[in-house]
């Protein structure tokens, strides 16, 4: 599945209500008494038994229903190749996975320049295509089961690093789930020179 496949999928199913714990199933009685008694009533609320005989998703379970990787959201985060911040997101590729704790989505792209996301967002809304803004996402996480169909950028970041047990700053560019690190950083939080023979990098003591 590409990520262009995820976001079709997602809106063939705008309008699917939502109940905590349902992955794309019509809700019976029984799964309604099951899941209020396992999550409780502030997740499995009262009004959701009106949707028994629907077919019904959680936010994770759309992605499951999608893909046939039935995750959790924190699973999902746990298993990404790739995580990165929120803030970040018009790096992301189509079908990226927009998340926060206790909540996933799907990016949709950039429209008029906001950027939007599908996710099954509550018993209030069910699967809805809104603004990014709409929800307090933290991070956007690419997954090793989906297909993204346009290169990610790559991301410059200054961030802490660990040298020697001091803690410093270097650029990490992150790039298609690999984190690197720039030579001449790290050369010099370790107090070495870094040169070069013609083409051939050389790093030698001060």
């Amino acid at each position: 599945m590409t990520g262009q496949d995820l976001v079709t999928f997602a809106r063939s199913k705008l309008g699917t209500p939502y109940v905590y714990g349902m992955k794309g199933t019509v809700m019976t009685q029984a799964n309604f008494n099951y899941l209020q008694n396992r999550y409780g009533k502030k997740n499995v609320w009262e009004s959701d038994e009106k949707k028994v005989g629907k077919v019904c998703v959680d936010c994770s379970g759309l992605i499951g229903w999608a893909t046939g990787k039935i995750l959790s959201s924190t699973q999902l985060y746990e298993k990404a190749i790739r995580k990165e911040l929120i803030n970040t997101i018009k790096n992301a590729p189509i079908g990226a996975l927009v998340w926060m704790r206790g909540h996933v989505g799907i990016y949709t792209g950039i429209k008029e320049n906001v950027p939007y996301y599908i996710a099954a967002d509550g018993s209030a809304y069910g699967v809805r295509e809104v603004s990014l803004s709409k929800n307090e996402f933290t991070h956007w996480l690419l997954m090793d089961f989906i297909e993204y169909e346009t290169e990610v950028e790559e991301v410059v970041e200054r961030e802490k690093i660990i040298v020697d047990g001091k803690e410093c700053e270097a650029d990490m560019i992150r790039k298609d789930g690999v984190t690197y690190i720039k030579t001449r950083d790290i050369a010099e939080l370790l107090g070495l020179k870094v040169g070069s023979k013609g083409k051939v990098p050389v790093i030698e003591t001060k």
